[in-house]
């Protein structure tokens, strides 16, 4: 794939051999994490039923969402605040909001499972407690994070998600043999997201309230001057998020909690090449479009296409051996019955071979202004999933039917979105061909 080589050599000699071995470390960790992943999924689906792992799709959609707003995205401000000092009194002000954010988010949890609202009915009312303190753990643990990301701390990054699933995947295995069910994945869970605050600590907490007290500016001051990460951000990413996790909890309300348990295995192991190598393309493709934006905005749209066509070889090779083993496999890995969740896969090929296509193009948005276009596409997925839902529940579709219209629907509008990039990608180029004086800026 020349067009590979050439975005790898352009990020290595355009952006600086640093942002290369950060990028190489942070995508290391991130393809070592999902191995394990990947190597422990057949264990537990030998240790707990889908019905139990429906459960863990369940509360972990809730908590994925809900962890989108905790520190109100204040936290990705801390990477863009010049200064150091005001930087970290960002950061501990992002990490105070977590406590009262995520008491919040309990308490909707429990409204949803006492109402039993979607598949949410399936949780036992215990799980609330646990959320309560994963979210405190997942807040904290973000503000770290980017904290980390703007000390360019990209090893301990890295290693933490390692330690992370590592610790997650023992604990699960050790109390799946125990037969602990439900509480024992969600103990599994909290020791994972546990292990990461406690070492982003260590490495960072107590530079971060040293740095603080030499801050010039007051945390109303900061806020006030990053409040689009608030006003802008956390709509578009909760509807994002949504769009993501709320197929678990719904097919779980119209099929019940094996159906729910299907669907979240087959979303673990079709996300493994977007996790690995959709996240990586997506770096490097940032990088070079950020370059062609400033000296070569011709290139870009020709840039855009053919990198959109060499995520597409990439994963139709992937794609196909889905679709034409995907119940058999599915069966011989996991055991017989999940036979099913390899149907689900088969019907759910097309949708994820999009967004291994398109997500990583998306960074485009950053590059031209395109938020707008995001938000297109964010309201369009929501739409396709609850639509699709709503309608397999009014026509007494069968599961796998309802999958299908699902998938149908969800490539359709990555289809909408690559189109959007596409225009954004030629618009903005020919934005800054036309203004040469800001490119040299």
């Amino acid at each position: 794939m020349r067009w590979l080589t050439r975005g790898r050599a352009a990020l290595a000699g355009g952006t600086g051999a640093s942002f290369t071995r950060g990028v190489a470390v942070l995508a290391g960790g991130a393809a070592a994490a999902q191995a394990i992943n990947a190597l422990v999924a057949p264990i537990l689906t030998r240790l707990f039923t889908p019905g139990e792992i429906g459960q863990l799709g369940i509360y972990l959609a809730f908590v994925y969402v809900a962890s989108v707003g905790l520190s109100l995205r204040y936290e990705q401000a801390v990477v863009a605040v010049p200064a150091r000092p005001n930087a970290a009194r960002l950061a501990v002000m992002s990490a105070a909001l977590v406590p009262a954010t995520s008491v919040l988010a309990t308490v909707v949890l429990a409204a949803l499972i006492v109402a039993g609202v979607g598949g949410f009915g399936e949780l036992p009312l215990v799980a609330a407690a646990w959320a309560a303190i994963a979210l405190v753990a997942t807040g904290v643990f973000n503000v770290l994070r980017y904290w980390m990301v703007r000390e360019h701390r990209f090893g301990v990054i890295s290693q933490v998600v390692l330690a992370q699933s590592l610790g997650r995947a023992g604990t699960q295995v050790g109390f799946g043999f125990l037969a602990l069910g439900l509480p024992g994945l969600l103990a599994g869970d909290l020791v994972g997201r546990l292990l990461g605050i406690t070492r982003m600590f260590r490495n960072a907490g107590g530079e971060i309230r040293a740095q603080a007290r030499q801050a010039d500016r007051s945390m109303g001051s900061l806020a006030g001057s990053y409040l689009r990460f608030p006003l802008l951000g956390v709509p578009s990413s909760l509807i994002n998020a949504a769009a993501f996790s709320l197929p678990v909890p719904l097919l779980a309300g119209t099929y019940g909690l094996a159906a729910a348990g299907f669907l979240a295995l087959v979303q673990r192991v079709l996300g493994l090449p977007l996790s690995i190598i959709g996240a990586s393309v997506a770096d490097a493709l940032h990088a070079r479009m950020a370059t062609y934006a400033r000296e070569r905005p011709d290139r870009a749209p020709s840039f855009f296409l053919r990198t959109g066509l060499g995520l597409l070889a990439i994963g139709l090779p992937i794609a196909a051996v889905v679709a034409v083993t995907g119940p058999g496999l599915f069966a011989f890995v996991f055991g017989s019955e999940w036979e099913l969740a390899g149907r689900m896969a088969v019907a759910m090929t097309p949708w994820y071979l999009a967004a291994l296509v398109v997500s990583p193009l998306s960074r485009v948005v950053l590059v031209f202004s395109g938020q707008a276009g995001k938000l297109i596409y964010d309201v369009l997925s929501l739409a396709a999933v609850v639509g699709a839902i709503t309608l397999g529940r009014a026509l007494a579709l069968d599961l796998v039917t309802t999958v299908w219209l699902l998938s149908g629907l969800q490539t359709a509008a990555y289809a909408v979105y690559f189109g959007v990039l596409y225009r954004l990608v030629r618009l903005g180029s020919r934005r800054q061909a036309a203004a040469p004086a800001e490119r040299l800026d």
